[in-house]
């Protein structure tokens, strides 16, 4: 009986730890996770500075499909991170369907002869 009792705790034991364990692990993910959202801001901070920095400006290709798959292309070019961040913000609020928003060099500017809106649509009435 004794025994069986000892088999009982230690198996209490170690359902325990592992319980505390899964649930530090579980706060680490979510404060690694953290880390990584704060040093992608960073690195997105880096990257308008060194546009800003190496081409005088920021330079941004979009595409976007509208709900009824009309595919529109641009260009854009801003002159400081606030400019950018009111373009980008503008972008997301114009969306409604896939879409990208890339920074490029001012050498991989989309022409403006590529810009604009292109297809007429699915054709779902």
């Amino acid at each position: 009986m004794s025994r069986l009792k000892d088999y009982e705790n230690a198996m209490q034991l170690a359902f325990d730890l592992l319980k505390e364990s899964k649930e530090e692990v579980a706060l680490l993910n979510k404060r690694l996770r953290g880390v990584e959202i704060t040093t992608q801001g960073y690195l997105e901070e880096l990257n308008l500075y060194k546009a800003l920095a190496t081409e005088g400006a920021i330079y941004v290709n979009t595409y976007s499909q509208d709900c009824d798959g009309v595919e529109a292309y641009g260009s854009y070019t801003f002159n400081t991170i606030e400019e950018y961040r009111e373009g980008e913000e503008a972008f997301a609020d114009s969306v409604e369907g896939s879409c990208s928003w890339s920074i490029v060099s001012k050498e991989d500017v989309r022409p403006q002869d590529e810009c604009g809106t292109f297809g007429q649509g699915w054709g779902i009435n």
